[in-house]
This record gives C-alpha cells, structure tokens and sequence, in this order.
C-alpha cells in the first residue's frame, strides 16, 4: 500500500512538472476598430483655458496619436467666443482668458474627416472653504478598501454656509520650501550627449518630450531612465550624467505641480475614498456646511513622535466640482483600480462629449494652509 501511495506522488509529481511544458503561445488577431477622438479639458478660473486633443489607439501602439489641424472655440453663455489655438505639440490647445465662475460655457471643435464634436459644462459658484483651530491627535484607521492600518488626525472643514448641492473633492499635500521653489531644465545639446552616452532610443524619445522646458521635479526625468533602461550600471551612469547636465534655476512662487501628494480619507456620511486610492476622497451631499476628514502624514508622525522638524508646508486642498468632473474622477479610479482585478467587469469612464470620447468639465480649486512643521 505504502509503495502505491509513494508511486501515485511521483507520478503526480512528474505529470505537475511536464504539464508547463504543453503550454503553447496563442496568436489573438485584433479586430480593428474605428479611432475616435478623445477631449481632455478640465478647466477652472486660476488656469488659462488648455485643451488635449488625440485619437484613441489599439492595444499594439504605445506611442499617443494627436491631432494638430482641428478648429476649437469655447462658446460663453453670453455669447463670446473663445478661439483656442494649436500650441505646436502633443495636441494641446490653449488660449489667453480665463474661465468665470457660475458661467456656462458650450465646447466645439471641428476636424476635418470627422463630425463637430460638442460639450457644455461650468464652474460651480465658489464655497469658500476654512478649516477651524484644530489639536492634532494621532489615532490609527484601518482603510477597509485594502486594509491597511494609517496614523490619522481627524480635520473638520466649514463652508461658512449651506450647500445645497454640494459635490466635493479633498486631498491632503505637503510643501517643503527647501525643494519646492526650485526649476529643472534639459537641454537638447545635453539630450544629445546622454544618447552617446548609451540611452536608449525609446528613453531618448520620452525625454525629447521635455526638452527646453523648466520642470518643478528633477524626478521627471529620473523616472524616464528608471522606466527603460535596464542595465544597473547605465542607469547609473547616465543618472549622473544628468545631473549635472540639468540646468537649475529658483523661482518665488508655489506652483501646483511642487506640492507632493500626502494621504486623506472621508470622515463623515457622505464623503468616500473610492477603491483602493488613499489620496483623494469625494462625495455629493445636499444641505451640508461642514466636511469632517481624516488628515496622514507618516513622515509627520514620525518627526513629531522623534521632536525633528521637517520644516514643511502642511496644505488641504478643496475642490468644488461640476457634476461632470466628480462623475469622471470616480469612474477614472474604478478603471485604474480594476486592472489588477482579473475577475472584474471593465469600468467605462464618464464622458460628457458628443461625436467623440473625454471630458469637458469645470471646477474651483482652493488651498488651505494648515501648518508648518
């Protein structure tokens, strides 16, 4: 009986390692489908009107397709219209003026080849937001999304009156000024050189993207030599040449893009984190004057447990969107969120636009400052 047993696991075991082997490529043909063409517009009063213009690509293509030869105008609800025109690259459009608050505003553009793609969306009416006096004291949160344990401080945010549609979204960010004023500019010259140097065409082709351009975060083009070069040795290699081909200046102002993303959940009834994002919670209410909010910071915690002052910039951001721009964030997270979920059912991202696929949609941005630490 013993020996059955013992020849049946090594019988069993042999068949468990032959099996891979039986394991055969499959060739899939893609069926080909029609392009469409994909509006990304996200506007509010503190930036210049800008627009994104491109065409959906197949599963095959890793190179962004745009579109250059399009007529885009932004028509007021006063009857103004805005022209946008083509910047020269990656299909972004852009004009000199402002959107306005609580003005609605209609989206045309026409492509030849194509029929006059349409949208319309506004800016809500501004809620100024304020954070009262508040006493940070640490408890932990278990994120029940993915389960996960987070030194917390609770927050609360006023309105300073009712909202009767509220429809809202909350993040929490650090500023270091130590880090944040500076700029970081690559030159085509010094592209050059890090091409003879050994980079790859591939990489070569992402970074000429940013060329002459001033960036907040030197990472930009780290993450590029992270990202295709394989080799350890010249990645290191050309990680230091780059560094000291990069030109540097400072500049006064705090831009968006140098405040780094920190960790914020809901802490109230009709406030969520969707999926498995840790960093931006939303929610729509009627009849609401206050958030309350749950603030984290591990590098905070860690300095104040260890009496060591960062010397940063604690911030929240507030953002008072259109129905539209929460409709689309939300589902833009599911999708993201579900590619790691063999089992799950595909996620399709709201759209508001008519003849073609994206988003057209305006918000108000506003950044309380909480602290220094």
């Amino acid at each position: 009986m013993k020996r059955f047993i013992l020849k049946y696991l090594l019988v069993s075991f042999s068949v468990y390692l032959i099996l891979p082997a039986c394991v055969k490529d499959m060739e899939i043909d893609v069926p080909e489908t029609s392009r469409e063409v994909v509006v990304t517009c996200l506007f509010n009063p503190q930036d210049k009107w800008e627009l994104t213009l491109s065409e959906t690509k197949n599963i095959q293509e890793n190179e962004d397709i745009y579109i250059e030869d399009a007529n885009v105008e932004i028509i007021a609800e006063t009857g103004e219209i805005i022209a946008l025109d083509y910047t020269g690259e990656y299909g972004v459009y852009k004009s000199g003026s402002y959107p306005e608050m609580g003005k609605s505003y209609t989206l045309n553009v026409n492509i030849p080849g194509y029929n006059e793609i349409t949208a319309k969306s506004m800016v809500p009416d501004f809620v100024e937001v304020t954070v009262p006096d508040f006493e940070i004291k640490w408890v932990k949160y278990l994120y029940p999304n993915n389960l996960m344990d987070y030194d917390v401080f609770p927050l609360q945010v006023n309105f300073g009156e009712t909202v009767q549609d509220a429809r809202f979204l909350f993040r929490s960010y650090y500023f270091d000024p130590n880090e944040g004023y500076k700029r970081f500019m690559l030159t085509m010259e010094s592209l050059e050189k890090l091409k003879k140097a050994g980079l790859p065409e591939e990489a070569y082709r992402e970074i000429a993207k940013l060329v002459d351009q001033w960036l907040v975060n030197q990472w930009t083009f780290d993450h590029i030599l992270y990202d295709f070069v394989e080799d350890f040795d010249l990645k290191n290699r050309l990680s230091h040449l780059l560094s000291q081909e990069l030109e540097q200046k400072t500049v006064s102002t705090r831009e968006y893009e140098a405040f780094g993303k920190s960790v914020c959940f809901g802490n109230d009834y009709w406030l969520n984190n969707v999926s498995y994002d840790v960093m931006t919670t939303m929610g729509e209410a009627e009849n609401v004057t206050h958030a309350k909010l749950l603030y984290a910071n591990a590098n905070l915690k860690y300095s104040m447990e260890h009496n060591y002052s960062l010397d940063e910039e604690f911030w929240l951001e507030a953002i008072q969107a259109s129905k539209d721009y929460i409709d689309y964030y939300r589902t833009y997270i599911l999708q993201v969120s579900q590619r790691i979920n063999p089992y799950s059912e595909p996620v399709m991202v709201h759209s508001n636009i008519k003849n073609a696929t994206g988003i057209f949609a305006g918000y108000n941005r506003q950044m309380i400052y909480l602290f220094t630490y």
